[in-house]
């Protein structure tokens, strides 16, 4: 009975995915009699099951399926939530605020790991970007949208939550106890190195932490900073707001990113403002597969009008504005309306992954000194949870170094110039 109930519950979604994946196959604005062509299979497909079906199929539960399948076969950010998963999501959250800090994403209808905030539960638990989840507190996140997933790490500050994932280069899923704390922002942390060149570290966007960033930067600027490293690694939360803020502290004048809706229309362009600029000293971004959203808006702006050379690996990829919709059942469809794009047209979320993400300048490390690092790693006689932070510490240490060498090479140029 359970199979027979997914082939429906497959069937009804193939049939409504298969008109998303052929409306985005003839273009983004289909024809409107090609569209009603579709909606007809789909309707006939419907009036199949419920007439000829082998058992009396839960028209309802085919219903919600071919409309999950549609909506999520969008982007990751998609998502149909039901009147009844709704509710209890609602739940979930009255239970308690407090969460684990992860950020999230999907890849083939699977949700995982983008990036950890420092020092919360996820991380000190030994999660790690990339890692695939499979359960939360033995709850599938078989078909589950982003939103869902988040909301099973919601509860009381000091509870557990168990979780399993998959990760790559293990043959069996591995199991986890996190330990919620109440939501707060990590603060931008600031520091001076030799040659004055200041650190300003912002691995989160949330709330308050922009402000941290202008206090911080102007501290460092004050204390004789000549040049500057923004080190973005691992930023994933915030709002696109956060991230064009943060570039306008080292941009005087010029456009910061826009959007566009499925017209190619431009719909939102943010320019930078004189009053919010803060310094042109110069400067390099650090960026890895972690730094995702508002980050890549800063990221992006900065490499695209050659205010400082972009260092470390190619960001995440997302860049998105969601709408969300009350369907009359009470139903929630969140769809993403608009997508970001670089001052130099280059947009941010795009549904190949070769595409996907702002590159750097300078990668480092290279493919081949990455492998190398890794094949060392795995040598190594230490417990996993150390080899990998270790790992993580020499590429972060290695991308700092990278940045110094660009910025003392700057340096003499500027110095030969005069």
């Amino acid at each position: 009975m359970l199979y027979k109930g997914k082939l429906v519950v497959f069937f009804g979604s193939a049939v409504i995915v298969l008109y998303a994946v052929s409306a985005a196959f003839y273009g983004r604005v289909v024809a409107r009699d090609d569209a009603y062509k579709k909606i007809a299979i789909f309707m006939e497909a419907i009036k199949r099951i419920d007439d000829d079906y082998v058992e009396a199929p839960d028209m309802n539960k085919v219903q919600e399926a071919a409309m999950r399948g549609l909506i999520e076969a969008l982007d990751p950010y998609c998502s149909f939530i039901s009147k009844e998963q709704l509710a209890a999501i609602e739940k979930r959250n009255a239970s308690g605020t407090a969460g684990v800090g992860l950020v999230l994403s999907k890849r083939a209808d699977v949700v995982y790991v983008v990036s950890l905030q420092r020092e919360g539960g996820a991380e000190e638990a030994g999660l790690r970007p990339g890692d695939y989840l499979v359960d939360v507190d033995g709850i599938s996140l078989e078909d589950k949208s982003i939103k869902e997933a988040q909301s099973l790490f919601r509860g009381a500050p000091g509870s557990k939550v168990k979780v399993t994932v998959f990760r790559g280069g293990r043959p069996k899923p591995l199991e986890f106890e996190l330990t919620r704390k109440t939501d707060a922002p990590v603060p931008a942390v600031s520091q001076m190195l030799d040659a004055n060149v200041g650190v300003l570290d912002v691995s989160s966007l949330g709330d308050s932490t922009v402000e941290q960033a202008r206090v911080k930067l102007k501290t460092l600027i004050s204390a004789g900073a000549q040049k500057l490293i923004l080190d973005l690694r691992d930023c994933a939360d915030g709002e696109p707001v956060d991230g064009a803020e943060l570039a306008n502290f080292f941009l005087r004048e010029g456009l910061i990113y826009y959007s566009k809706n499925r017209q190619g229309e431009r719909v939102l362009q943010v320019e930078a403002s004189p009053a919010r600029f803060i310094t042109d000293l110069p400067m390099v971004v650090l960026i890895n597969g972690s730094t995702s959203g508002p980050a890549e808006i800063a990221a992006g702006a900065l490499k695209d009008h050659k205010r400082a050379t972009l260092v470390g690996e190619k960001s995440f990829g997302a860049g998105a504005s969601q709408r969300q919709i009350v369907l009359k059942s009470g139903s929630i469809i969140t769809l993403s309306t608009a997508k970001f794009y670089t001052p130099g047209g280059k947009m941010i979320q795009d549904e190949l992954i070769r595409n996907t993400g702002i590159k750097p300048d300078v990668e480092s490390p290279d493919d081949d000194h990455r492998q190398e690092l890794l094949v060392e790693s795995y040598y190594d006689d230490k417990e996993d949870v150390v080899k990998y932070r270790e790992l993580r510490d020499r590429i972060y240490k290695e991308q700092l170094q990278k940045a110094m060498e660009l910025l003392a090479g700057i340096a003499a140029q500027t110095k030969r110039a005069a």
